[in-house]
């Protein structure tokens, strides 16, 4: 009994301590690389360590996105027994996957904040914005393990389309590189993608910085897509689930 309990314990340490390391470490290799290396520099944000901030509101979207995806495209699957002898409903499993990953959500927004305020970004009002679109953020995020996870367990090879498509999203998202560098003509397309549309808004909302045109309303369009799409997808295939299991 105590050397389970240890070894529990063990494990959330862990798992916490790994909840403030995952993040620092990847914001601080990619601003070596592409901050001190590379010198990218960021267009309207003329502060000590600009490219720092955009990097970190880029971050604070994408980190906790792929970290519930990751944990939840597999969750119906893996607890495939589990479901078949302890009938419950089968959201709850998507939902604790999304959940897990908040406290990574709220130590990147936090640090983005902390980070601003040190360098004189903010706070400002538009700061007033950002339950909001943290709400946006966990509604995308939802909705999309929602469906990918019922998806994955209909088609088991949905899981390795979704990791190469994970590595592609990340590149045509503004996080490591400011939209300013992408010639004007392009901007549109990047309305296509919800996860531009929300780090444009964050990085509007709390760097002040310039969002193209069109932004707020095709990130609402992408929560109801993505958002309410993938709930009525998922409750529309619960009978497939229930047959397989």
């Amino acid at each position: 009994m105590v050397r389970e309990f240890k070894t529990r314990y063990a494990g959330s340490v862990l798992g916490l301590a790994w909840a403030f390391v995952q993040p620092l470490a990847t914001l601080a290799i990619f601003y070596v690389l592409f901050g001190l290396v590379l010198a990218v520099r960021v267009p309207g944000l003329d502060v000590n360590n600009g490219y720092l901030l955009h990097l970190l509101a880029g971050l604070a979207v994408w980190l906790p996105f792929t970290d519930a995806i990751g944990r939840g495209v597999g969750c119906l699957a893996a607890y495939e027994d589990f479901l078949r002898k302890q009938p419950m409903p089968a959201e709850i499993l998507p939902a604790v996957s999304v959940g897990g990953s908040l406290l990574v959500m709220g130590i990147g927004y936090a640090l983005l904040l902390v980070l601003s305020v040190a360098q004189g970004v903010g706070p400002h009002a538009s700061w007033a914005w950002l339950p909001v679109l943290v709400l946006a953020q966990v509604a995308l995020t939802l909705g999309l393990t929602l469906l990918l996870s019922m998806a994955h367990f209909l088609w088991r090879d949905v899981g390795s389309a979704v990791a190469f498509g994970l590595q592609l999203w990340f590149y045509v998202t503004p996080i490591v590189y400011p939209l300013s560098q992408v010639p004007e003509s392009f901007h549109a397309w990047f309305l296509l993608n919800p996860l531009a549309c929300l780090v444009l808004m964050v990085q509007g909302a709390v760097l002040h910085m310039p969002v193209p045109v069109g932004t707020p309303w095709a990130l609402a369009a992408w929560v109801l897509l993505l958002g309410g799409g993938g709930w009525w997808f998922f409750r529309s295939m619960k009978s497939a689930l229930g047959e397989a299991l």
